[in-house]
């Protein structure tokens, strides 16, 4: 089946059924049972037909869970040993640590995925719950993250889960928690040392950068995009070089691949908007100036995909807060007599590219 046709409409269905009592209570259960849904999905897929099909990195994180059960305590420490100090391997130990201490109550990869994506869920679940205030906005992100984010679910990908920890140091950095800030950064970059690049919104967040800074920083990025485009692999090559991974480096190394142009396209527009939508005065009283940080980063970003479709991964890591910018900013530049129609432009717009060619063919793993 293609199940972005049913979780499309399922999000907005329910969405439209719970909006009769647009409240905080009825937001929280709305977020629940989307959060559920979704990560049944992400978790119950065949990873023999999501590498087959379309390539992901399903059956290889499966493998990588079952080598992780057969190997010992001992073994472990010296796979984190040769990567941090031996300068061998690239494949950060936290994800392979997870997969062990799960392992000692479940050796179904099923049940292990399920827990493990609740590390992605629970602090987005958090953060939509404070700062989705109405029954539209959540609908919206939903369908952001079923269009832009949910592959990388669907691949089982341990960046997902990094940035799961960099969602819960952001919301730490916010309550003022700095020591839990730290731990959860450090626990992230352990997953995936590409995590350090969030180190930079943290840091903006935790100075409290005004919104002068942030407008200021957003032009010049908007600015570099033709740069960006034009020397992506130069970039690449700096940012896999300076943090240590060596994948990303080789991408840098190669020829140009032309990639997700769409994708650029999508994220760019959206930076455009909100960078005319938002103004100085909106984020000076208001807490989405911690989701604006991310603006400056996502329109750096994006455009490096245009080498290597995979530095999605980096950009992912800023546009994620696009479920919460876009609509914000839709709040900015709209009456409230207006909102509703834009609304309903912007999410049957996403939908509709969410659908295109029917979106993603969907086997569970029982049937494939």
């Amino acid at each position: 089946m293609y199940i972005n046709i049913v979780l499309v409409s399922f999000v907005i269905l329910l969405g439209w059924l719970m909006s009769n009592k647009d409240n905080q209570y009825n937001r929280g259960l709305y977020i629940i049972f989307c959060s559920i849904v979704l990560i049944l999905v992400a978790a119950l897929r065949s990873p023999e037909w999501m590498t087959s099909r379309y390539h992901l990195d399903s059956l290889d994180y499966k493998h990588v869970f079952e080598d992780a059960l057969a190997m010992n305590w001992d073994d472990l420490w010296k796979v984190m040993f040769q990567r941090y100090f031996g300068n061998e391997g690239s494949f950060d130990i936290g994800y392979l640590y997870l997969c062990k201490i799960i392992g000692l109550f479940t050796h179904s990869y099923y049940i292990f995925s399920i827990l493990v994506d609740l590390l992605f869920f629970v602090p987005f679940g958090i953060i939509l719950y404070r700062y989705g205030t109405s029954m539209r906005k959540l609908i919206f992100a939903f369908i952001f993250y079923i269009a832009l984010i949910q592959t990388f679910l669907l691949a089982g990908a341990r960046q997902v889960y990094a940035i799961g920890l960099d969602m819960m140091a952001l919301l730490s950095v916010i309550d003022k928690k700095k020591w839990r800030a730290l731990l959860c950064f450090l626990l992230g970059v352990i997953f995936h040392f590409s995590s350090f690049l969030f180190l930079i919104p943290l840091l903006m967040v935790w100075f409290d950068v005004q919104p002068k800074v942030l407008k200021l920083s957003h032009i010049v990025c908007v600015i570099m995009i033709p740069i960006v485009l034009a020397f992506p692999n130069q970039i690449i090559l700096f940012l896999g070089e300076t943090s240590g991974v060596e994948k990303y480096a080789n991408y840098g190394k190669g020829m140009i691949q032309g990639g997700a142009f769409i994708f650029i396209f999508l994220i760019e527009i959206l930076s455009l908007f909100c960078l005319i939508a938002i103004k100085k005065s909106d984020l000076q009283n208001s807490t989405y100036r911690f989701f604006y940080t991310m603006a400056p980063l996502f329109t750096l970003f994006a455009p490096l995909t245009i080498s290597n479709g995979s530095m999605i991964r980096i950009s992912l890591y800023y546009h994620l807060y696009l479920a919460l910018l876009v609509p914000f900013a839709i709040d900015c530049m709209f009456q409230m007599k207006n909102r509703g129609i834009i609304y309903l432009f912007a999410i049957l717009s996403l939908s509709v590219f969410v659908l295109q060619d029917g979106g993603i063919e969907y086997y569970f793993f029982w049937q494939k």
